[in-house]
């Protein structure tokens, strides 16, 4: 069966300087379809090697304009990114733009879809571009400072607070730059409609929010509320309320042991079947609440909590335990045990007992104690006789600790001690309970003292410490500040000269004294016995010399560099043989295996190792024992070409001659031995993983060099020494260095910019990372950035020291951060701007007043004559036609009057409803888009 017809909501929309404004992304349906789809396009988009051809393109890009515009690595590995993340980002757009399944899903959505990110990702530069912009300007400024006042700034808290007032009147001039800068951007691009959002949204909070906030806030607002409870004294007073759905509704009282007329349980049980969702609460204690908004208001909290608190106790010591509790004088006359508590039962909404308050009575006290003893008694006779002493014996004690220990005694307790027991507290309860009126205002007068002189709970912040009010006050403000301050102010006015001048006349002193005493100590002792030291003793110690510069290098000669690198060269080949011949050695395994497999698959069986002698079994032996012969034979060769790294590996270095030399023959050397010893063992796969790995074109045999380099020294080694650089030359005597050497002599040598460049900014220097594409960049109901609502709490700076702060515990800030608006943090660029603009409340809110003030006759299906409760009414009864809720849980509430009115009226014209014809029933799918748009 059909559900009834959804009342049409529109979704094109036209502006009155005709920009169209279409509002299908918003739909969650649609959305949800659209994610699965962009993460398939997106997963097949990119080529395995674009990231690494198009990194090394705009590296040799931007490194020739490196010297020209004198930028850093940093900045140049930055414009990098950014312009690959720029070009990744388009490729994603050009295929989701292009895409036939999102064009058949909803014609024209995939250009709906990239002009909305397109927006985000504007936006979200424009933010980040000012962020930039801010955290340079502060920069400026603290060295502005620091350069004006070379004493002040360096202190901590001085220039913090110049850098936060800075930062302030900074975003104070460039509040609305984002609204602004964003809205230029996207008309040139074209993007009529963000620029539209955006432009109602600056319009919104620079002309209208300030004026709404100041109308619709309290003209005073509480620092705090304070909250007290009261028992309520009887179950029957007791409330029982619906909490959801809203608003939230008192609903009678009933008892599941009390008998109602017919009708009321029958309007019970519609109330219960109308919403099996609904929630219901059983309220004990009444709350009330005071604020800290008026004067006076630490006696009115008196006189609060004087009356809760006395409540309370006449309701515990005067009902709870004389008639309540387990020594109450219903425990003791009571001849049953009884359940003085109840629960809310959710399936008929009546007060049960709750089955976890029952309490035993005086009687029924001896009734269990004799049951335990008869039940002791008869496991007793029942257990077999196979103790240690046999049961005739055994019976005796028994019986004793039974009847006598547990039975007598435990008769005799509960008959004299319960019974005094429960008279005595229940009346000393009883008549503190009645004598509560004159010592509870008393004892709560007692526990305000004790707050103000030790803790205090119900602080506003008007003392700044919680602890020890007073001593603050008067130690702090009084003591301190207004008495030995300024008596330490006058001394230190008299001392301080003179203080100073001492330690003039001292340093004077020192000086020549150390300098005579120096002078005749190098002359007499130093210059003619004193040697250089082996090691470092009490009179001397070495600060330079080998070992010990900050920075210094190791100098090899290249035959040396080039005998590591052809054995590296060698064990990348012994690397690459090894995986090719086991893959031989395993081939008729793994074809024996899948023909196994193949074969008996219908019957459930695949090929196991059961025993030794099975041909399987006997085929993985053999196998195995060639591989662990082949792993042991390229191990010791491994072993004995392996450069082993020591903690001074990344300090060698070679010259810029030596390591032109090493790069030209180094690059002979691979091209020579990687084509025929290791690339022939790849297939197309792995030869395109292996460069893409490396990140160098194909045969980039001088690329490969410099990274094989790098990889056996460290990442620096092909920058070459200076003439400045403390360096110290290693040697090695071997025979067979002489053919490197030989090679290094017979090379070629020339200005070779290329290799002089690559010499000095090698690649491996730019950090790059591979792009990535945030999807919920395509969804705007989805929240990149929003509003920051820091409200200056965490950016505040301290202006007092660690002294003043002990004695306070919030710490005081300048007045500037003390007059910031409560709305607004002016300490984030984002003040005032959020990714994506909210839209689907300030459609609605349009859409009403256009049509209520406009009588708009150019809708084909319009909405002016249906209320909003009409609207949820009707969403109500179409829930049970589909398996998922009609109205979203976070949908905002509806909008009153005063909103609604301070609202502008002449933004959005609706055209193009959902339906051409009012008669004609809506689909499924857009029935769930017309309730979730609302």
């Amino acid at each position: 069966k059909l559900p009834p017809r959804m009342l049409p909501y529109p979704h094109h929309f036209v502006t009155p300087n005709n920009i169209d404004i279409d509002l299908r992304v918003h739909n969650y349906d649609l959305q949800r379809k659209l994610t699965s789809i962009v993460s398939t396009l997106l997963n097949g988009n990119t080529p395995k090697n674009w990231f690494n051809t198009t990194k090394r393109r705009l590296i040799n890009q931007y490194k020739h304009e490196q010297a020209e515009l004198g930028l850093t690595k940093e900045e140049v590995a930055k414009q990098v990114q950014t312009q690959l993340n720029t070009e990744y980002a388009e490729r994603a757009f050009e295929t989701i733009e292009n895409s036939d399944e999102i064009e058949r899903l909803s014609p024209g959505l995939g250009r709906l879809l990239v002009s909305h990110a397109r927006s985000i990702i504007i936006m979200k530069s424009v933010v980040q571009k000012l962020t930039d912009d801010l955290e340079k300007h502060l920069k400026t400024t603290r060295e502005q400072l620091i350069r004006e006042h070379p004493i002040k700034s360096k202190i901590h808290r001085w220039i913090e607070r110049k850098l936060f007032e800075e930062r302030i009147n900074y975003i104070h001039q460039h509040e609305w730059d984002a609204h602004q800068l964003s809205i230029d951007q996207c008309k040139t691009l074209g993007n009529q409609q963000a620029a539209y959002f955006i432009q109602r949204d600056f319009t919104f909070r620079k002309d209208h929010e300030s004026i709404l906030r100041l109308n619709l806030k309290s003209p005073v607002e509480p620092i705090r509320t304070i909250h007290c409870g009261r028992s309520i004294w009887f179950p029957k007073n007791w409330i029982v309320e619906r909490t959801y759905p809203l608003p939230t509704e008192r609903i009678p009282t009933l008892f599941a042991k009390h008998t109602y007329a017919s009708d009321e349980e029958e309007k019970r049980r519609r109330l219960i079947q109308s919403d099996p969702d609904a929630q219901y609460n059983l309220r004990r204690k009444i709350t009330y609440a005071t604020t800290t908004r008026y004067p006076f208001w630490r006696w009115k909290l008196f006189a609060l909590r004087t009356y809760c608190w006395l409540s309370n106790a006449i309701y515990t010591l005067c009902l709870v335990i004389p008639f309540a509790s387990p020594v109450s004088f219903r425990a003791l006359l009571s001849p049953k045990p009884f359940r003085p508590n109840y629960e809310l039962n959710r399936n008929d909404l009546k007060l049960h007992e709750d089955p976890h308050s029952k309490t035993q009575t005086f009687v029924s006290r001896l009734v269990a104690l004799w049951n335990h003893v008869r039940h002791s008694r008869q496991k007793f006779e029942q257990t077999p006789d196979r103790g240690f002493l046999g049961k005739n014996i055994q019976r005796m004690f028994n019986r004793f600790w039974n009847y006598v220990a547990k039975g007598f005694i435990g008769t005799v307790a509960i008959c004299v001690i319960y019974p005094a027991s429960c008279a005595i507290l229940s009346t000393g309860s009883f008549i503190l309970g009645v004598l509560s009126p004159i010592w509870m205002p008393i004892l709560t007068l007692l526990f305000h003292i004790l707050q103000i002189l030790i803790y205090d709970a119900s602080s506003a912040g008007e003392y700044g410490r919680k602890i020890f009010c007073l001593i603050n006050i008067f130690i702090t403000d009084f003591l301190l500040c207004g008495i030995i301050q300024p008596i330490l102010v006058l001394i230190a006015l008299i001392a301080s000269p003179i203080t100073s001048l001492l330690l003039v006349i001292y340093a004077l002193l020192h000086r020549c004294t150390r300098g005579l005493y120096d002078k005749i100590l190098y002359q007499l002792i130093v210059k003619r016995f004193a040697r250089i030291p082996a090691h470092d003793g009490f009179l001397a110690r070495r600060i330079a010399g080998p070992g010990l510069a900050a920075q210094y290098f190791y100098q090899v000669s290249s035959p040396e560099v080039l005998a590591a690198l052809e054995s590296l060269i060698e064990q990348n080949e012994l690397k690459v043989y090894r995986s090719y011949i086991e893959q031989i050695l395993m081939k008729p395994v793994d074809e024996y295996r899948r023909f196994f497999n193949a074969a008996f698959e219908p019957f459930s069986a695949q090929v196991q190792i059961i025993n030794s002698q099975s041909v399987y079994s006997q085929m993985n032996d053999v196998v195995n024992e060639h591989t662990r012969s082949l792993r042991t034979t390229i191990e010791k060769r491994n072993d004995l070409l392996r450069v082993h790294h020591g903690s001074q590996h990344n300090r060698i270095r070679l010259t810029e001659t030596d390591l032109t030399a090493v790069l030209i023959e180094g690059t002979q050397l691979v091209e020579k031995w990687y084509p025929q010893r290791i690339l022939s063992y790849l297939n197309k796969d792995e030869m395109e993983k292996f460069w893409n790995d490396y990140d160098l074109e194909q045969n980039d045999w001088f690329g490969l060099t410099s990274k094989l380099l790098q990889e056996l020294f460290c990442r620096d080694f092909l920058t070459p020494l200076e003439q400045t650089d403390v360096c110290y030359s290693l040697q090695v005597d071997h025979l067979t260095l002489s053919k490197y050497a030989h090679m290094i002599h017979s090379a070629n040598l020339h200005d070779d910019l290329d290799v002089v460049t690559s010499v000095y900014l090698p690649e491996g220097s730019y950090t790059i990372h591979c792009p990535s594409f945030n999807q919920g960049i395509f969804d705007p109901n989805e929240r990149v950035l929003d509003i920051s609502t820091n409200y200056s709490e965490k950016r505040r700076v301290k202006s007092h020291g660690r002294v003043y702060r002990f004695f306070n515990r919030k710490a005081n800030y300048f007045k500037h951060a003390n007059n910031l608006s409560k709305f607004v943090d002016y300490t984030s660029i984002t003040c005032r701007f959020s990714i994506p603009i909210r839209l689907p409340d300030i459609i609605y809110v349009n859409v009403i007043i256009f049509n209520r003030d406009n009588n708009n006759s150019i809708t084909t299906t319009s909405i002016k004559n249906i209320s909003l409760q009409d609207i949820l009414q009707l969403i109500e009864y179409n829930k049970k036609f589909y398996n998922e809720p009609m109205l979203p849980k976070y949908s905002p509430g509806i909008l009153s009057p005063t909103t609604m009115n301070n609202m502008t009226n002449d933004d959005i014209v609706m055209i193009n409803a959902t339906l051409d014809n009012d008669d004609e029933p809506l689909d499924h799918s857009i029935a769930v888009l017309d309730e979730k748009l609302l």
